[in-house]
């Protein structure tokens, strides 16, 4: 095992090495690494073992009930994901690099097929540092986990795949509930993919309940698990293990139902999937990336050269989260369910959306734009966050309102821009353009009308 070292500049900050060593075996004490190294053993536990980490026990288990055989390649992705999610998680960004963000990870990790991701690192490398902003190398062993045994066996309450003709992810937030609904209506027959975290379930679980519509569904909490050090929270990889799961599922029923492609949908207004930074402060990877169109364009490329039948699709890109929810012409009741997604990052702290964080503000102008009353009880209101002399606790609303101000077209342009590259056509990246445009048409005349002046 290479011990950890000092491995050079990314960006301005130097860097210590994060090491990580996958295993399916037992871990004992003597292979934990020193220093800034873990172990981890993927789809099992790994107690009492300092510097030591566990991730996905339930997860073979999880997949084995889809009653339909997903892919070796589609499994080996779902591995690499558990890999990527541990690391992100174990250790935190403030600990790790000078600049408190960006951190170098070495992983080492057995797979089934290492020929193909092996082939397939450099592009997995760069789709991984866009999205997380750290920097990753892997090194494929063999060996790895193979992929569950689906058919037959003794397992009860397995899913029905037959007929499954998409997979929807599925958070428990107003845009998966709005995709879910949409899908539903056009007469698809989605299974929903959803990250099963306990609360995050909770809300998944009760809207489900009312869609109204009977659906197949996958939910996996990965729950990974370290001993003798704290969690990074910042959870930048997240969307990459919510694709691998989706992954997983699209292949099952691509193999099922004699499908070349399945539909793998990522509900996201265009305006916070492009997530274009509103201060300079927030440009590169401070400005979230799970839905832009840079990242899931890459996701496609690996997706078709590892043989995954996948084909990622945003229903949503041309739209902003107030078109979302205009077209969806609720009901009066399902206005009142609308009301229960949850749109706030910082919701588990207190169970409890705070009104005032840049997501929360994009969902209360929404209903806004949509004449819906929005009955969420945030912590927050906007005229009591804007009376707030603590800068710091304002900063969100503070940068809208510098991010609504009138300004030229080319500087809307470069402004976009700074979150990631935009598509080189013309035509779709006039359309990007557009619905950044009209998201901030929409913050702004939200605060308007809670008495912000904002030009």
């Amino acid at each position: 095992m290479q011990q950890p070292d000092t491995f050079g500049k990314l960006g301005s900050a130097m860097m210590t090495k994060c090491v990580v060593q996958f295993q399916t075996g037992q871990v004992s004490p003597s292979a934990a690494i020193a220093s800034n190294g873990r172990v981890v053993r993927l789809y099992d536990t790994c107690h009492h073992i300092d510097k030591a980490g566990f991730i996905g026990r339930a997860l073979p288990d999880r997949v084995e009930r889809l009653g339909a055989p997903t892919s070796t390649a589609a499994f080996d992705f779902l591995t690499i994901s558990m890999a990527v999610t541990a690391a992100d998680t174990f250790f935190r960004r403030e600990d790790m690099s000078d600049n408190g963000w960006a951190r170098d990870f070495e992983i080492q990790l057995p797979v089934v097929q290492p020929s193909k991701w092996t082939a397939a690192q450099p592009l997995l490398q760069k789709i991984l540092n866009f999205l997380t902003g750290d920097h990753w190398q892997f090194t494929f062993l063999p060996n790895g986990p193979s992929k569950p045994n689906a058919v037959g066996g003794r397992l009860r309450n397995k899913s029905n795949l037959l007929g499954v003709d998409s997979v929807c992810l599925y958070s428990g937030g107003l845009d998966s509930w709005l995709g879910a609904k949409h899908l539903i209506a056009g007469g698809n027959n989605p299974i929903l993919v959803s990250h099963a975290y306990p609360q995050d379930a909770q809300r998944q679980n009760y809207l489900y309940d009312h869609l109204g519509h009977p659906l197949q569904r996958f939910a996996f909490n990965a729950s990974p698990r370290q001993s003798g050090s704290a969690n990074d929270t910042t959870m930048r990889g997240r969307s990459f293990n919510f694709l691998a799961m989706g992954a997983v599922c699209a292949d099952a029923i691509a193999g099922l139902n004699g499908l070349e492609k399945v539909p793998l949908y990522i509900p996201e207004n265009g305006f916070i999937a492009l997530n274009a930074p509103l201060t300079p402060r927030r440009i590169g990877s401070h400005s979230t990336r799970t839905a832009h169109p840079n990242y899931l364009s890459k996701m496609q490329d690996l997706f078709s050269l590892v043989g995954i039948s996948a084909d990622i699709q945003n229903p949503f890109w041309t739209m902003t989260k107030g078109e979302m929810m205009t077209n969806a012409a609720l009901s009066s009741k399902d206005q009142r369910y609308a009301s229960q997604t949850v749109s706030c990052g910082k919701w588990k702290r207190k169970s409890e959306q705070c009104g005032r964080c840049l997501p929360c503000l994009i969902r209360r102008a929404s209903f806004h734009k949509a004449g819906i009353v929005d009955n969420t009880p945030y912590t927050y209101s906007i005229p009591q966050n804007f009376a707030e002399h603590e800068g710091t606790k304002k900063d969100d609303l503070m940068a809208v309102i510098r991010a609504v101000q009138p300004t030229t077209k080319k500087q809307r342009l470069l402004n976009a821009m700074k979150s990631g590259p935009l598509p080189t056509d013309d035509t779709e990246r006039n359309t990007w353009l557009s619905v950044y445009e009209r998201g901030l048409r929409e913050l702004g005349s939200f605060l308007k009308s809670q008495g912000i002046k904002c030009d």
